[in-house]
């Protein structure tokens, strides 16, 4: 049984800022990936994903490190990003002129405050991304509640530094979030190339990229 609580701890600066970003591995009996973002001690956001699909192949060890690498670096991103910079405090009521009750109007004004809930995807397998016919599984997730989103769109394309982007596949979740994907990589003459996975549900996207190894490393690695 897997138990060790693993992760990453980043330190990032941003406009003069430092931000410090936190990924934890709460463990198989709770299986949660856990990313907290700090600035001078105080917890300015956190973003949850879940790995219990994972329980019936036996907890990956691979898988779920890849995954708690993912989730950190994509945190990162965000905050390079600017998306965690200090907002103007705003006075509770402001701008309302309503004939909705008090409660409606304190609802209201939380949900906009805690912000929405954001798309995660995560590619599950494979670890790498080589040039040939294989599958993608990919798991589309929401950021706060770490629940499945079904029926989100997944649309994959290929960019490369030498030519335009190539659409390959796409396809719908499941019922978990879950989306099992035939994809053909092709060969690139020159240059590097990548995997572009989107995720679309509704108004809300997201995208996370993997890099295609080169045939030559893949052949001595096999």
């Amino acid at each position: 049984m897997r138990n060790m609580v693993t992760g990453f701890n980043t330190d990032v600066e941003h406009e003069g800022r430092v931000y410090h970003v936190q990924t934890e591995d709460k463990g198989t009996d709770n299986p949660i990936i856990e990313t907290l973002v700090y600035r001078g001690g105080e917890i300015l956001a956190a973003r949850r994903s879940t790995y219990a699909d994972l329980k019936a192949s036996g907890w990956d060890e691979a898988v779920i490190a890849g995954r708690i690498e993912e989730q950190h670096n994509q945190i990162i991103a965000d905050v390079r990003a600017g998306r965690f910079e200090p907002r103007r405090p705003r006075v509770f009521g402001e701008g309302i002129v309503t004939n909705r009750s008090f409660d409606e109007v304190v609802l209201d004004f939380l949900r906009s405050e805690m912000g929405p809930d954001p798309l995660v995807i995560s590619v599950i397998e494979p670890r790498s991304i080589v040039v040939g016919a294989g599958r993608l599984e990919v798991l589309v997730t929401r950021a706060h509640s770490g629940d499945g989103v079904k029926d989100a769109e997944v649309r994959i394309k290929l960019i490369t530094t030498a030519g335009r982007p190539q659409a390959l596949a796409q396809a719908r979740t499941d019922a978990t979030g879950r989306a099992a994907i035939e994809v053909t990589v092709p060969a690139v003459a020159r240059g590097a190339a990548a995997l572009v996975v989107q995720a679309m549900a509704g108004k809300d996207s997201a995208e996370t990229r993997r890099a295609v190894e080169p045939a030559a490393r893949a052949a001595a690695r096999g």
